[in-house]
């Protein structure tokens, strides 16, 4: 056999992956900023570029620092430095991201593409999550049907390409949970370490990953009860 079971399980994923890409890419190139996009955008380039964070304060940085980082790479990019959106509004978010997107003379077709590219990234690296996962429960194989449903779903494939939050939180939530549940019960001192790096990064995704907390710890409850019934 030129394959092994293995080999064919990774090819079905890496298709998997590259037609959820592709789909989103399309997309991203055929669509104008939604409304959320108006402020995530010049947010996220005034935290990279200017290190400021006064645009959109209501969420966390991330995915909005993440998303910006290709248009500081970009030449003849002019920002809104001296419009009162910037210089005097108390979080003029909308009119920032109308005068960055439309009225500074940018291309906003191209700054809103390179913005996405990071959103579609965390998008895939969340399918990859979940096959990891399903693939240490019951196996490579069956691991595929997850990350098929997830990775070509309308609408993971709808919203998993926009600088939104909604995609940063679903991996932050995958990965704080993928994570925090391989360090219960494990008195290795990576393994938690690397558990709270993940929790740290979900909580810099979205303010509702707060709700980690109690989940955590009713799985941790749940794990010490059901070992001590074990015992």
């Amino acid at each position: 056999m030129i394959f092994s079971k293995d080999h064919s399980v990774l090819i079905a994923l890496a298709l998997i992956i590259l037609s959820s890409g592709l789909f989103m890419i399309w997309s991203s190139s055929q669509e104008s900023a939604i409304m959320d996009e108006l402020a995530h955008i010049p947010a996220g380039y005034g935290y990279v570029k200017y290190l400021d964070y006064r645009l959109n304060p209501e969420h966390p940085p991330m995915l909005k620092a993440l998303s910006a980082l290709p248009l500081v790479f970009l030449d003849n990019v002019k920002f809104p430095e001296n419009h009162k959106s910037w210089v005097e509004d108390i979080n003029g978010q909308w009119e920032a991201g109308a005068e960055f997107l439309y009225k500074s003379g940018n291309d906003a077709d191209l700054l809103i593409f390179y913005a996405r590219i990071f959103p579609i990234i965390l998008t895939l690296l969340t399918t990859i999550l979940i096959f990891m996962w399903g693939r240490e429960i019951m196996g490579g194989l069956w691991a595929l049907l997850p990350a098929f449903f997830f990775a070509l779903s309308p609408n993971v494939l709808a919203h998993g390409h926009y600088v939104t939050t909604d995609i940063a939180a679903t991996f932050g939530l995958v990965l704080a949970s993928y994570f925090f549940i391989k360090a219960l019960g494990s008195k290795s001192s990576v393994k938690s370490l690397t558990a709270g790096v993940a929790f740290g990064i979900a909580e810099l995704m979205k303010f509702s990953m707060v709700l980690l907390v109690p989940y955590f710890l009713i799985l941790g409850l749940i794990f010490t009860v059901s070992r001590s019934i074990s015992r």
